[in-house]
């Protein structure tokens, strides 16, 4: 009977997705991905520097987020073409870059919509200053001690691809799902996942509070002497706030499922022929989706503004004259119904702020007052 037991007995199975995640397509495709990041975040940062009209704190924000996204995308191409499963001090340096930067990156985005929250619903846009040193103090020096606690630790390393792609984060040692293995939830938790769930959620709060407000001002203006194109931009306002989460859920959702994979699933199921084909699919989508944070910002928080568009076309005209007659510029300002805002009470924000001016023109979001036009 012994015998029998014994013949019955399998070596536990060593979990691995390193066979997908260091495959040439996924390298090139995190490659690319992370290139576009790396140029998009490049950009938001030059432009803040370059152009005097895009400095304010709104911006200065967002490149805080561009500086931690490009440290993420730089870290996770150097991640990418590292040996395949194996723990070196390289390994352990690009997990500690990357899963600092993506903290960094976590916080400076949360603190935004408190920032906009505070400014435009609450109209505290001193108070949203003096909050910065907090946010300082929480945004670089948080993360910080918490992966370094990890690196301390013995925690970073290469995880096989088992929960990331193609690039180190938490060390995986034995087969993977060994009695230890709880001991990698709780640093994937502490230095990842749950500020990732946290911040979402209350992102998720606050612009869905910074919408109910401005959609309260919307009904209650719609019919006084307000010009209809006003109210289509601040309409228009109101649906880009609800992109803001919903893009944020979409670049982490990968992610967040293959980590609920592995915590959920034993060893035999995450190996089964099924399971296997569907982290192929997410191997790949998380590889270009948590990699691209850089162009998302970029094209939502820059190219579809229209600052950032009238400027870049001021400096096409400069340096290339032909491109008048192809794409026309109208640089004259609409007139503003000064009236407005004095009349029927509408101060949802000071019109003379240019700083809460500039934060309209990031967040796309509508104040129905009389300078909106001119600043969106």
């Amino acid at each position: 009977m012994n015998f029998a037991n014994a013949s019955t007995t399998h070596p536990p199975i060593t979990l691995s997705f390193g066979d997908i995640g260091n495959t040439t397509l996924n390298r090139a495709l995190v490659t690319i991905t992370c290139f576009l990041s790396l140029l998009g975040a490049s950009i938001i940062i030059a432009t803040y520097i370059a152009w005097k009209d895009m400095r304010s704190t709104s911006r200065r924000i967002l490149v805080y987020i561009s500086i931690a996204d490009s440290i993420v995308a730089a870290s996770y191409i150097f991640g990418a073409y590292l040996p395949q499963n194996t723990n070196s001090g390289a390994c352990t340096a690009q997990s500690y870059l990357s899963t600092t930067a993506c903290l960094w990156s976590y916080l400076w985005t949360l603190f935004m919509a408190i920032f906009l929250y505070t400014t435009i619903a609450m109209q505290k846009p001193s108070t949203a200053l003096k909050m910065f040193w907090m946010y300082h103090g929480i945004g670089w020096g948080v993360p910080v001690f918490v992966v370094s606690l990890a690196l301390f630790e013995g925690k970073l390393g290469n995880d096989r691809d088992i929960y990331s792609s193609a690039w180190c984060w938490i060390k995986v040692e034995g087969s993977g799902k060994s009695a230890g293995h709880h001991d990698y939830i709780i640093w994937m938790l502490v230095t990842g996942k749950a500020w990732e769930m946290l911040v979402f959620v209350l992102i998720l709060i606050f612009y869905g509070l910074l919408k109910w407000h401005l959609r309260e001002e919307l009904h209650r203006n719609e019919r006084h002497r307000i010009r209809s194109n006003a109210l289509d931009a601040a309409k228009r306002a109101d649906k880009r706030l609800t992109c803001v989460p919903v893009i944020f859920l979409i670049l982490r959702a990968c992610g967040v499922l293959r980590f609920c994979i592995y915590i959920s699933s034993s060893a035999e199921e995450l190996h089964s022929a099924e399971t296997r084909k569907i982290q192929e699919v997410l191997v790949y989508l998380q590889g270009m989706c948590e990699s691209g944070q850089g162009l998302a910002n970029f094209v939502f928080f820059c190219l579809l503004t229209k600052k950032f568009q009238e400027n870049s076309r001021r400096l096409l005209y400069r340096h290339c004259t032909c491109l008048e007659e192809l794409w026309e510029f109208n640089t004259t300002t609409e007139p503003t119904d000064q009236g407005i805002n004095s009349t029927y009470g509408f101060n949802i924000l000071d019109s003379d702020s240019t700083e809460m001016n500039e934060t309209a023109t990031l967040s796309r979001t509508s104040y129905l007052n009389s300078n909106y036009l001119a600043i969106t």
